[in-house]
């Protein structure tokens, strides 16, 4: 898929706000595979948790914007996203929790093989643990981290295996981006702690933009932050038709647009838009003729 680095991205501050894995041990969510006994894919993001203060807010919002649909959970605290039939993630009702609202962010989670294992590889290589592990039943093992550059995020190993590699259908995940504060210790840190093959764009070997390989594919890209203030952040990309129409959605939604689709950022393809609590996602228009490989 086409990537380049994202000059607008004043979102990001209102990431990496808390640290929680958006469910629990006392409710059973669906695996993430149809069929059990799949491979794992070290590397893959694999699920995306929406750390919100108002859940009905979300559910409203993504279901006019993608057409998401909702399986909603203990009372509102925790929804699972479902599209064409598939999973694609949740959403954690904070206030359902007491507690104060605050902005959203999405939390992605990345494959590993064994949670243990990668929370002590992490360590070393100058992350955090910020919890527990836990074992969500019907998911796997679940755990909490922060990369060495301030990024948050899941690890997970999944009970039965991850979704395989296939073209991102419109309105599901399409890619993930790091904007990092500090893009060659970011870099470093996924090499050492999980393993990560590093690669330059092909078509601009000398982009500052760069693409993170793991088990035998593109996963995502870091990109050096622009802004001195804001944090480090993943984001997340949901593949989309017309990312200018979804851009004025989102206004009409209740959400706001920091970047809009312009001829000077991949060619026009793209917006970078906030829900209404705040969390920062990526629209991408994308067609598969158009390769990443470095």
């Amino acid at each position: 898929m086409k990537t380049v680095a994202i000059n607008l991205v004043t979102a990001v501050a209102l990431l990496c706000a808390a640290a929680t894995t958006g469910c629990n041990r006392s409710v059973t969510l669906p695996p993430l595979v149809d069929e059990p006994g799949g491979p794992h894919i070290p590397g893959k993001f694999v699920w995306h948790n929406l750390v919100t203060g108002d859940g009905e807010a979300a559910r409203q919002f993504y279901g006019e914007l993608f057409g998401w649909e909702f399986d909603v959970k203990e009372g509102g605290r925790y929804s699972v996203i479902t599209y064409g039939g598939r999973n694609l993630g949740g959403i954690l009702d904070t206030s359902k929790e007491g507690k104060t609202p605050q902005g959203g962010h999405w939390l992605s989670a990345m494959s590993v093989p064994d949670v243990e294992a990668s929370l002590a590889a992490v360590k070393k290589a100058g992350g955090k643990q910020l919890e527990a592990p836990i074992d969500v039943n019907g998911v796997g093992r679940v755990v909490t981290v922060k990369g060495a550059d301030g990024a948050v995020f899941h690890l997970l190993t999944s009970a039965k295996g991850d979704p395989p590699d296939v073209e991102p259908a419109v309105h599901t995940w399409l890619w993930h981006e790091l904007l990092a504060n500090h893009a060659d210790r970011a870099v470093q840190f996924y090499e050492t702690a999980f393993g990560y093959r590093t690669e330059a764009l092909k078509k601009k070997p000398s982009s500052e933009y760069r693409v993170l390989w793991s088990s035998g594919g593109a996963r995502a890209g870091v990109v050096q932050n622009p802004f001195e203030k804001t944090p480090s952040a993943w984001i997340p990309y949901v593949r989309v038709d017309d990312p200018a129409a979804l851009a004025e959605r989102v206004t009409e939604l209740g959400g706001r647009v920091i970047l809009a689709p312009r001829p000077d950022v991949r060619d026009g393809t793209l917006a970078l838009v906030v829900d209404p609590s705040g969390a920062p996602v990526a629209l991408q228009k994308w067609s598969p003729d158009v390769e990443v490989n470095p």
